[in-house]
């Protein structure tokens, strides 16, 4: 340590003068630098030399010294004894830095003023500092008044210390600062349910202190769903954050509703049948429950003619029939389409076929859909549990193998589920296998029956007759293969065969013999008859006049403007066009009046009561006499008996067709002469129309 002199005036020079934290230096009463210490040479660059005798003013920022702050600085130490401020510094390298400064006033002992004493300290740093800080606080604050989520923090004693502008206005509060100092129980009692302040502060209360994860929770506040988040503090208290998740709630409350849901309907839909169902089986050990399985008659139908709008509404309409017509305990579901299912509960069982008829009535009355009067039927399958399945899976399947069973008996019915039906479908997957086996192999035969004129007994043509010969068995009837042709989808393929090979041979008959092919309405979708028609004209070579299409009213009903562009093709081709069973449907003159027909077929039913009845000859007439007026051939199906011959055959332009004049026959028995040639078989009446005697069928 070094020696230190006695005199006290060097002692103070020896203190200040060493002092390196602190700028310390002398004025003159004009603002002279008299004196410099070390720490200010440290802090401001200058030697003692290279100050001592200037304006301390030097020091001061050009700005500041435009605007007299030096002066200024002087004026208030001479006034108040002291000036204390902070500001920016220079330096001798022109670089600036932070100070707190400090004037004091010097006097003479008379009390005039004869100089100042001048501390600087840089507080850069701390400046620095202070001003991160405020950033960040800025900072905290644009984020915390930017946040979506309300935000609450609260002290060890339960008190308020922060809210942020969105819990404020979750609060309908005036201010966040009115919030501060709050007790935690007040907090939410205003906005919120009594229950969900009780929640909230049971919460925060309750928090483990050892718990370092956060505690979450929901509660409702008037419409609205609040996810509370909270999360306890280091030094006590806690932190909360609540979010607004009802869009989120809504959002998943309807994802919900939709997975279980019909959306055309509002019905339950497929999942929440089997749901259901299952929890009914599992509740009801020892006990019963039915599933009906129901599907819409003609709906297709509808559905084609007058459009999917026309066809959703039905369905619409339908479901709220349904719920309606059925009371609970049980359960109304879409499966899709047009096929929906009822599940009842054992105690309904003693009225199940009340409520199956009651069901089948509801449905059947006529529909009132965009100023259309619609009618469509209903068939039911119902499968009671346990006897027609333990699950849901086996008890829906038998349900449906039931609803198969009535409509295939005609619709418009119900049907209880019974084992054979089992059987029944193995028996017509087998027969499906086999078909399409036939169909890749070719095994199909046509068989041809005869059409003659009714006054001379020429036959004019054939109608082509589709035939299985079933491997290792006898042939099959086309009434058995034909619906499972059309269920399996094979009839467009199917019929385009049977046009091609009845083209074939129609081209080898003399000129004069026409060939007729029956079209089904699976052949009319998507234009693959009139391909087909085209392919087998052009293969064989057949003048298309030489060809009839036959066609059901009901295959035009499913589709009527399809059909009727189709069939304008068809005839613009030259291919002829006849309305097959005329007479059996509600709408055959509209049909007649519409369609490019040329040729009507009356329906064996009405030829049939021929000789019986009057009513029969009446409609026959009537039918023939409109056909002429509109300049179309007619031919009688199902002749079967002299005596339907014999008052047939007086009607002028009339052809004839029945097992009178022979069976379908294969292509190599057919009789193919000459009109002249057959006109003495009709000459005697013990003779048949192909010269042999007549075996009437």
């Amino acid at each position: 340590m070094p020696n230190l002199p006695d005199d006290a005036d060097a002692l103070y020079r020896f203190l200040v003068e060493g002092m390196t934290d602190y700028a310390i230096y002398m004025l003159s009463a004009d603002g002279i630098v008299v004196s410099w210490n070390a720490g200010a040479q440290r802090a401001q660059g200058y030697t003692t030399d290279e100050i001592v005798g200037r304006h301390f003013s030097c020091f001061y920022t050009l700005p500041d010294r435009i605007a007299g702050l030096p002066e200024q600085s002087l004026e208030i130490a001479r006034e108040r004894g002291r000036f204390e401020a902070e500001g920016w510094r220079l330096r001798k390298d022109g670089s600036r830095f932070w100070t707190h400064v400090v004037v004091d006033a010097i006097r003479d002992s008379a009390g005039h003023p004869i100089g100042f004493a001048k501390i600087t300290r840089d507080c850069s740093e701390r400046r620095a500092t202070a001003l991160k800080l405020e950033n960040a606080l800025t900072n905290l604050d644009l984020a915390l008044s930017n946040m979506t989520q309300g935000l609450c923090l609260i002290d060890g004693e339960g008190r308020v210390v922060l809210v942020n502008a969105a819990m404020r206005d979750l609060l309908s509060a005036s201010s966040c600062e009115a919030l501060a100092g709050a007790a935690i129980g007040t907090l939410l009692s205003d906005s919120f349910s009594e229950e969900a302040s009780a929640l909230f502060v049971r919460n925060h209360l309750g928090l483990d202190p050892d718990r370092s994860g956060p505690a979450t929770s929901e509660i409702e506040h008037r419409d609205r769903v609040l996810s509370v988040t909270t999360r306890r503090l280091t030094g006590g208290g806690c932190v909360s954050t609540f979010i607004d998740i009802t869009e989120q709630r809504r959002f998943e409350d309807q994802i919900q509703y939709l997975a279980l849901h019909d959306a055309l309907t509002g019905l339950a839909n497929r999942a929440a049948l089997q749901q259901f169902l299952a929890g009914t089986l599992a509740a009801q050990t020892g006990t019963s429950c039915a599933v009906l399985c129901i599907d819409l008659d003609r709906f297709k139908t509808i559905n084609d003619t007058f459009g999917h709008s026309v066809g959703d509404q039905l369905l619409r309409e339908v479901a709220h029939r349904l719920r309606s017509a059925l009371r609970p305990p049980g359960l109304i579901a879409r499966l899709g389409g047009d096929e929906f299912a009822i599940i009842l509960r054992s105690d309904a069982f003693g009225r199940l076929e009340s409520v199956a008829r009651t069901i089948l009535d509801c449905l059947s009355q006529p529909y009132s859909v965009e100023r259309l009067s619609i009618r469509v039927g209903a068939s039911i399958g119902i499968a009671i549990a346990p006897t027609a399945g333990g699950d849901p899976d086996a008890l829906l399947r038998n349900a449906c193998l039931a609803l198969h069973a009535a409509k295939t008996g005609g619709g418009d019915r119900y049907a209880l589920y019974e084992p054979v039906m089992g059987d029944r479908v193995a028996e017509r997957a087998s027969l499906e296998a086999d078909l399409r086996r036939a169909l890749e192999e070719r095994a199909f035969v046509l068989h041809y029956q005869p059409i003659v004129r009714a006054r001379t007994g020429a036959i004019i043509g054939y109608e082509a007759l589709l035939r299985w010969p079933r491997a290792g068995g006898e042939a099959i009837s086309p009434a058995t293969f034909v619906p499972v042709a059309e269920e399996a989808g094979l009839m467009p393929e199917i019929g385009a065969w049977v046009l091609a090979e009845a083209c074939r041979e129609a081209a080898g008959w003399p000129d004069h013999l026409t060939v007729a092919v029956n079209v089904s309405a699976t052949q009319l979708r998507g234009g693959v008859c009139l391909q087909a028609v085209e392919r087998a004209l052009a293969g064989s070579g057949l003048a298309p006049h030489r060809l009839e299409i036959e066609i059901t009213e009901t295959a035009l009903l499913e589709n009527r403007e399809l059909a009727l562009g189709l069939l304008r093709r068809l005839r613009a081709l030259g291919v002829m066009i006849a309305l097959d069973d005329f007479g059996t449907g509600y709408s055959s003159l509209s049909f007649v009046h519409t369609f490019p027909l040329t040729r009507i077929k009356i329906d064996r039913s009405f030829v049939r009561g021929l000789g019986r009845d009057a009513q029969s000859m009446a409609i026959v007439r009537a039918i023939i006499g409109l056909s002429r007026s509109l300049g179309l051939a007619v031919t009688a199906e199902g002749v079967e008996t002299e005596e339907q011959h014999r008052l047939l055959a007086r009607k002028r332009g009339l052809d004839l067709q029945g097992f009178l004049f022979g069976r379908p026959e294969a292509p190599a028995r057919l009789e193919t002469a000459a009109p002249s040639d057959r006109r003495g078989a009709f000459e005697g009446e013990d003779r048949a129309v192909d010269g042999r005697p007549r075996a009437v069928a």
